[in-house]
């Protein structure tokens, strides 16, 4: 009760804070966007925005490390902070820094999506989806590839999947062990489907086939 009563407070705070901030970007007012993001972050999880931009995706994960796995909730809402830092980015023309704080903000959503997130607290379908469109004309690294793959295949959209995949194995190094054994056991869990499963996600059996072959023959 007493994790539900703090994620209801910080939820509504952050609710707020982004109402604010956006009408900040509206009025052009970004540096007072940033400074209300920074007060935000220290006040929820004692790091600042600097800081939340600084650190790769895997140590900011690591802070929220805990017994048993990760704390997926306290991990969403952070990335709702990168998704913002991202906007205000792009509203100062700052391309590169806005799409650098999107990918993070992506790599998040989907690590705490297939960890155990909640799909209310954040509504994370709908921010994937935001950003991924936002993200569509750059090539992304291999790393948020390998997950959206995961993530797609979880939610059932397996063409989806298996077009993450391929991204992935273009985002690594050329006969990249690691990268095409994550294809493999990609399609040996498709293989396990049935029929009506796979088609449910956009393949066939044939088509599942062929996409077999054709990784054999990047081998």
């Amino acid at each position: 009760m007493l994790r539900k009563d703090y994620l209801t407070r910080m939820i509504e705070e952050m609710t707020e804070a982004v109402g604010a901030m956006l009408g900040m970007r509206k009025a052009q007012k970004n540096e007072q966007a940033i400074e209300k993001l920074d007060g935000l972050l220290k006040r929820n999880f004692r790091m600042s925005e600097q800081m939340l931009r600084s650190l790769p995706p895997g140590e900011l994960i690591g802070l929220f490390r805990q017994r048993g796995g990760v704390d997926a909730e306290s991990l969403q809402l952070v990335a709702r902070m990168l998704q913002e830092s991202g906007e205000i980015r792009a509203n100062m023309g700052q391309e590169r820094e806005a799409a650098a704080d999107r990918i993070k903000a992506l790599h998040l959503y989907l690590h705490a999506a297939l960890n155990g997130g909640s799909r209310e607290l954040v509504d994370y379908p709908d921010r994937i989806a935001e950003l991924s469109a936002q993200l569509e004309r750059y090539k992304l690294p291999a790393d948020e590839e390998k997950l959206t793959m995961l993530y797609e295949e979880r939610e059932g959209r397996h063409v989806r999947a298996e077009d993450a995949m391929y991204r992935m194995l273009g985002a690594s190094p050329e006969n990249d062990k690691d990268a095409l054994e994550e294809g493999r056991m990609f399609y040996a869990r498709l293989s396990a489907l049935s029929d009506e499963a796979l088609q449910s996600g956009g393949l066939t059996r044939e088509e599942l086939q062929e996409g077999i072959e054709a990784l054999e023959d990047e081998e």
